[in-house]
């Protein structure tokens, strides 16, 4: 996908654009039937390119690791999809990636419409150093190909290679997941800004607990819908109203 290219600008040393074939995974890892399945259902994935590398060696950014996490490098991977069933199949698409690779991905899925971005926080995995522990996931919007909107757009310009931290490999892979945050976060505020690590973990926090009491709240409305008695009624609307209230404020923070 050429526009991965124009968008992110990464060196030119660090670009492999390699293709990745479905029987690498399959020889490879012990793939689940429904992973199998994915792979072979044409519809879902037609094609896996392996855009770049981003190491020491070619980007003069250090690695750096702890007892957690390790950033020795940075893969750039892109798999084509089609438009069938795309919000459901990116998930599934993105869960077999950077499962089975374990190293931290920089991953766009797309169709001839849309695509998104994708990044995991991936653990060491404590009884096998090879393999990693997946932590939490992160994807941007689906953005339209042919006219993103300025959030989008500002997003996009955001993540090009010059203006990302390269204190070392953790710092620029994290960049791409601050700003997948901060695309998220414009859809609420309406407007995209970049924001700092410690600003982004709490606009992250506050996220989840959004999406938490959205939950929360479509239970208690499915709750109310088959409740009989009046007063019972009564308590979980105001149960709801609490709830809406709390994302109000919680809204006006971001």
């Amino acid at each position: 996908m050429d526009v991965i290219n124009r968008i992110l600008q990464l060196p030119e040393r660090c670009l492999l654009n390699k293709k990745i074939t479905k029987a690498f995974f399959k020889r490879n890892f012990d793939l689940t039937s429904a992973e199998r399945s994915l792979l072979d259902d044409y519809n879902v994935i037609e094609a896996i390119n392996w855009v770049a590398t981003i190491s020491p060696a070619n980007s003069n950014i250090i690695a750096w690791k702890d007892e957690q996490y390790i950033y020795e490098e940075v893969q750039v991977i892109t798999v084509q999809t089609t438009v069938d069933d795309f919000v459901r199949n990116k998930q599934k698409i993105a869960e077999l990636i950077q499962k089975y690779i374990p190293y931290p991905i920089i991953l766009c899925i797309y169709n001839d419409q849309a695509f998104v971005f994708n990044t995991f926080d991936k653990k060491i995995n404590q009884n096998d150093s090879s393999r990693r522990t997946i932590d939490k996931r992160y994807f941007s919007e689906d953005i339209s190909q042919s006219t993103p909107t300025k959030n989008q757009q500002d997003f996009l310009n955001s993540i090009n290679f010059t203006n990302l931290d390269k204190t070392n490999l953790q710092t620029y892979y994290n960049a791409y997941t601050q700003r997948i945050i901060s695309l998220q976060v414009a859809s609420l505020s309406g407007v995209y800004i970049p924001r700092t690590h410690n600003r982004t973990q709490e606009d992250l926090k506050r996220l989840e607990r959004i999406e938490e009491l959205k939950k929360e709240i479509i239970s208690l409305q499915n709750r109310a819908k088959k409740e009989t008695q009046l007063n019972q009624r009564v308590q979980l609307n105001v149960a709801i109203n609490d709830k809406r209230k709390e994302i109000e404020r919680l809204t006006a923070l971001i």
